[in-house]
């Protein structure tokens, strides 16, 4: 693994320890995910366009992406809780839940880069 890198998206997932069964529990047990993702964007200043939701007993994975890129915790929790509402009533518990966002700012930066470095043959 590169330290260098650029990083192509920023994620959080928990694994609990009983099953999570009403759309109520799986939303109140999202806000520290939620708030783990948007703490690291808030401190670095990166910004994603696609939202990502895990959501495990039955693998399931849903994203929704947007032109401009999320500003705002209440943005992305709002994104998040769009995606997990229709899977609800679910006929197992949910056991992992993870939120990750991509489609990074910076990814924008590392493409200009390379889009400026030429070969010569």
């Amino acid at each position: 693994m590169r330290a260098d890198r650029v990083r192509k998206s920023v994620g959080a997932e928990n694994t609990f320890d009983r099953d999570l069964s009403t759309l109520e529990e799986a939303s109140a047990e999202l806000q520290p995910i939620i708030d783990k993702v948007w703490g690291y964007c808030d401190q670095t200043q990166v910004r994603g366009r696609t939202v990502t939701l895990k959501v495990k007993f039955q693998q399931v994975t849903r994203s929704r992406s947007s032109l401009e890129p999320i500003e705002s915790r209440l943005e992305l929790a709002n994104a998040v809780l769009a995606l997990l509402t229709p899977l609800f009533p679910m006929l197992k518990g949910v056991r992992l839940l993870g939120v990750s966002l991509s489609r990074l700012n910076n990814e924008a930066q590392c493409e200009e880069a390379q889009l400026a470095f030429s070969l010569r043959v």
